[in-house]
């Protein structure tokens, strides 16, 4: 296979009049001819990064609230249940952040290590991003990709120290972690949906039907 490579790439160099693969700085070139070597293009918008991280949330049929400390999560996701047909059994991601939370002696919250058995699931996001309101989620035994997608409820907790303008900041972010890259990576916007059955749009046709986000402010 890799005999057969490297022919077909030799092809390929001698269509191109190379006698060899591009060095660092041709590639820089070619990539600077192809993009310019002016700013990327970026959306640009008024007030913070916060402010516009919340709107694009809500926009995508999202809900968030905010309080002062990782201690107050609890009280705002009993809130958040109290609304909602969801029960008092939380099933929590076992990330070691949220032990600092003062859960309220009404729920029945037990760690998880799956999403399987979850109605209600809460998890932690690495971070999330101004730019359309998502939420980036990395896999791992302190946050299981299933704890996100299986419950019908899914709680996000976020510091908003941990909110970036754009998605290049995600990756940037990412690599600074340790374990990168994780098994899985996902930027989750909004609950589930789909408008394939005569054009209605439908909460949590392939995954959560709710999601709110409890952002911690210190």
């Amino acid at each position: 296979m890799s005999d057969a490579r490297e022919r077909i790439l030799g092809r390929i160099r001698t269509a191109l009049g190379r006698e060899g693969p591009p060095d660092a700085e041709a590639t820089r070139s070619a990539r600077q001819a192809a993009v310019g070597d002016g700013p990327s293009q970026r959306p640009e918008w008024q007030g913070d990064d916060l402010a516009r991280f919340q709107q694009c949330l809500e926009a995508a049929a999202g809900t968030w609230v905010a309080v002062p400390s990782m201690a107050e999560v609890g009280r705002a996701v009993a809130d958040y249940l109290a609304e909602r047909p969801a029960g008092t059994a939380v099933h929590r991601a076992p990330d070691p952040a949220l032990d600092a939370v003062d859960w309220p002696d009404h729920l029945t919250v037990e760690t998880a290590r799956d999403g399987r058995a979850a109605l209600v699931g809460v998890s932690r996001a690495l971070a999330g991003m101004a730019e359309t309101g998502s939420l980036a989620l990395a896999s791992g035994p302190d946050n299981p990709a299933t704890l996100a997608f299986l419950p019908d409820y899914h709680i996000i907790v976020l510091r908003t120290a941990d909110v970036v303008p754009w998605f290049e900041d995600i990756w940037a972010r990412m690599r600074q972690t340790d374990g990168f890259p994780p098994r899985s990576f996902n930027f989750i916007t909004g609950p589930s949906r789909t408008a394939d059955v005569e054009q209605t749009l439908q909460l949590g046709a392939h995954g959560p039907r709710s999601l709110h986000v409890v952002l911690v402010e210190t």
